[in-house]
This record gives structure tokens, C-alpha cells and sequence, in this order.
């Protein structure tokens, strides 16, 4: 599973949903788009949109619905518990995404869309002025992915597994397996997050370097 963000993208179209709004310094209000919006009707193609984050189309390859459908129609006599391996497997690659999308609009960063893939995702934004900044956002995914698989970790260490094999799965796929993806994904090789996340050191201590202030010297 590899993950990467790309400076090119496309814009999807808008649903009608409910928004959010600021003032900007004129006092006008700017319309800010809602957290999620489910794409209505949804139409099937080579990519799929199937909701917006943060205004940011969402789109899932053909390959993840043939996928998909190969994995359940192998495993009909348990569809339901396979259904929601499957939703958790992807969630983690959403989560994932998802961090570095926040991450790029955090840093002023437009995001074009997210694209998702069987075994990997892709985060379309614009490539920020500093490199620094672009190093956070490498970080941002990883770090989504730890707001979810640290408690759940956590929980299963102290208290055990449950007697459910449902909250098991979610355990096993959104914590330990997670965790995998986000050791993994933070290998120092592209197109790998760490390829760039690494970098973010070298680039602090620039940073520092930058803003420490030199002293006169006087002779």
C-alpha cells in the first residue's frame, strides 16, 4: 500500500447541502463547504465521486468496486462480517487521505480531489511554497491514521478483545493493521510518505538557523 500527493486534479460538481460561512476582511461572507456531502445521484465511471471532504471531490477507481465484489461473492456464507472488513480496509485508506487533506488546507494548500485504489490512495493538491510545509502535510496522514489506531490499540491492551467478532474485526483492521499501513507508509523510499516526511527535521533545524538572530560584530 503506498500513498502519494500530486499537484493535479480536477473539481467535481456540488450537492445541495447545508454550509458554513466566514467573514473575510471586507466583511463579506464567503460560503465555506461542509465536512462531508454525499454526491447525489452518484454516477459510475472510470472514477467514481462518491462524497466531498471538505469540498474536495472523492473518487473511488472501478477496480475498488470489482474488488470488492470478488472478495464477497468468494465469501457468501459470511457476507456480512467480509462487508465490514472490506469498509474498514478502505476507511483506513480514507483516514489516511483524508490527513493529508486537512493537512494541505491547513497550509493554504487548494485540494483538488482524493482518489482511492485498491491498495493505495491519492491526494491531489497544490504544491505549498515552503518545503517545510510540504513535509507536514506527508505527516498529516500518518498522524490522521493515529487519532484512530492509538485508542483502539490502547483498549485492546488493556482490556482485551471483546466477545464480538464484528468489534474484534474493527479492532484488528482499524488498530493493529492501520498501524502497519502507517509504519509502512513512512519508509524512506517514493513514492512512500516518508520519502518527504523524514525531511521535516532537516528542514527545522533550517528553520532555527534562519531565526536565530546574528550579532553585530565590532571592532
Amino acid at each position: 500500500m503506498v500513498d502519494c500527493g500530486l499537484a493535479v486534479g480536477r473539481a467535481g460538481g456540488r450537492v445541495s447541502c447545508q454550509h458554513q460561512f466566514v467573514y473575510d476582511l471586507d466583511g463579506v461572507r464567503v460560503d465555506m463547504p461542509a465536512l462531508i456531502k454525499f454526491e447525489n445521484p452518484i454516477r459510475l465511471g472510470k472514477l467514481t465521486k462518491i462524497l466531498e471532504i471538505r469540498g474536495a471531490g472523492t473518487y473511488f477507481h472501478w477496480t475498488v468496486f470489482a474488488v470488492s465484489a470478488f472478495i464477497l461473492a468468494g465469501v457468501a456464507a459470511r457476507p456480512g462480517l467480509s462487508l465490514l472488513g472490506l469498509t474498514c480496509y478502505f476507511g483506513v485508506l480514507l483516514i489516511h487521505e483524508a490527513g493529508h487533506l486537512v493537512a494541505a488546507q491547513r497550509k493554504g494548500c487548494r485540494v483538488q480531489s482524493i482518489e482511492i485504489y485498491p491498495f493505495f490512495g491519492i491526494t491531489r493538491f497544490e504544491t505549498p511554497w515552503a518545503r517545510l510545509d510540504h513535509c507536514v502535510i506527508a505527516w498529516g496522514g500518518v498522524i490522521a491514521q493515529g487519532f484512530v489506531f492509538i485508542p483502539l490499540i490502547a483498549w485492546v491492551v488493556t482490556h482485551g478483545y471483546s466477545k464480538f467478532e464484528s468489534l474484534n474485526l474493527i479492532f484488528a483492521v482499524l488498530g493493529f493493521f492501520s498501524l502497519a499501513v502507517a509504519i509502512f507508509n513512512l519508509l524512506p523510499f517514493s513514492p512512500l510518505d516518508g520519502a518527504i516526511a523524514w525531511r521535516i527535521f532537516p528542514e527545522l533545524l533550517a528553520k532555527r538557523k534562519r531565526n536565530i538572530p546574528r550579532r553585530p560584530i565590532y571592532r
